[in-house]
């Protein structure tokens, strides 16, 4: 569904400009792909790749319309399912929602001597064991890592606002791919 609305998008390109081809994209097409997005986070790779490939058509599509625009008009769909997960469990153990109750992972034990990595230590969750690639991938496992890693790094997770701590691990995020 959503190849066959790009295809649509790329009849009527000639019309628009590289934003106008970004919002048409993002309106239409992506809001198909990321319809749940933390469900297809425990999907396999190759499942992932042809929501990307569509992606990236829609990209190359917009830098035909702009080849000087040196940033991307279209943020990778990875980084936006991850930001969702990491925000449902900022809401789960920050904001204890009673509806997340069931994703709330149990804290982490406090080590037995102090550290220079058990700084937020008090913050992390003890993320469960996985013996399999698929469950690996699932929500409570993939996304405790996540925001273990989000708790050691910064202190984002202490933000009070849900729109402050989204745009913060949007930054986050960003920083990561870019190393």
């Amino acid at each position: 569904m959503g190849a066959w609305k790009l295809s649509c998008i790329r009849r009527v390109a000639q019309l628009l400009d590289a934003q106008g081809v970004g919002t048409l994209y993002k309106s239409q097409v992506r809001s198909l792909m990321e319809y749940s997005p933390l469900a297809w986070s425990s999907c396999p790779p190759s499942y992932l790749g042809l929501l990307d490939r569509v992606q990236a058509r829609a990209q190359r599509l917009a830098r035909l319309k702009a080849p000087d625009a040196a940033a991307p008009i279209i943020q990778p769909l990875q980084q936006r399912r991850d930001v969702a997960g990491i925000c449902v469990m900022y809401k789960a153990h920050r904001m204890q929602l009673l509806q997340l109750a069931e994703l709330r992972l149990n804290p982490r034990a406090r080590p037995s001597h102090s550290t220079r990595a058990a700084r937020n230590i008090d913050h992390q969750v003890t993320v469960p064991f996985a013996r399999m690639e698929h469950y690996l991938r699932s929500f409570l496992p993939r996304y405790g890592r996540l925001w273990n890693t989000l708790v050691r790094q910064t202190d984002l997770h202490l933000t009070t606002s849900m729109h402050a701590f989204k745009s913060g691990v949007n930054a986050w995020l960003q920083a990561e791919l870019t190393q």
